[in-house]
């Protein structure tokens, strides 16, 4: 266990609450004045989340990610929002992993229920940013929080390999129980290639799902990207 996962939890409950982007206004939600500098995506495409608006997609040529319906990213993981991110994932205050998970995007069409994408084994303790982000989008949505989806093996970071070494090392990476509901919404912290997600989506489409929707807190900078 860090010294974040320690401390964290102390600070909970010692010192009054205060916006975790800031760290001076009253919180524990992100300030307004910190809400409004984080950096939003422009208008993306609603099949992979490329920058722009732009029909067909040039990027996804509309095909979007693979066993997936829609996709919505809300942020750039870039500035702020990546600090944010990189404090929940070394055990922060709660309230911090409560804000992020406030900010999720929903999809536009209903869903049955919500599946994170799940750390990998031997994770170690504290809050699960994916996990706690769909928790949150369940109890927005009315919907059951559900966890099929198992990853049975660790794979290399995926931020350090090119977009075919990324598809390669996630083959297998997941298992999911039979019998899920046929609607999804499929959550994970961060969109980079979109292949965790379509890794786990096809799990969850052998599992009995058909209609899968992805949210995804932030995606990585791309070109073209301009950040509200």
């Amino acid at each position: 266990m860090s010294a974040g996962q320690v401390v964290g939890p102390l600070l909970d409950l010692l010192l009054p609450a205060v916006c975790p982007a800031c760290r001076a206004q009253p919180g524990p939600d992100v300030c307004a004045e910190c809400h409004g500098l984080l950096p939003r995506l422009p208008a993306s495409c609603p099949r992979c989340c490329a920058p722009g608006s732009e029909i067909p997609c040039p990027v996804c040529r509309g095909n979007g990610l693979a066993h997936i319906a829609s996709a919505r990213a809300g942020f750039a993981y870039t500035g702020t929002m990546k600090r944010l991110i990189g404090d929940a994932k070394a055990g922060a205050r709660a309230a911090t992993v409560q804000a992020l998970a406030g900010m999720l995007p929903l999809p536009v069409d209903a869903v049955d229920a919500v599946v994170a994408v799940p750390p990998s084994p031997g994770r170690r303790p504290g809050p699960h940013l994916a996990t706690a982000c769909a928790r949150h989008a369940a109890h927005r949505l009315g919907v059951p929080l559900i966890a099929p989806l198992h990853c049975v093996r660790h794979a290399s970071e995926q931020h350090r390999l090119s977009r075919a070494e990324r598809a390669r090392n996630v083959v297998g990476l997941f298992r999911c129980q039979p019998g899920v509901p046929p609607s999804l919404l499929l959550v994970d912290d961060i969109l980079t290639s979109g292949a965790t997600a379509s890794a786990a989506a096809a799990e969850l489409h052998r599992a009995g799902a058909r209609c899968i929707h992805a949210s995804f807190l932030c995606r990585t900078p791309q070109p073209g990207d301009r950040p509200n």
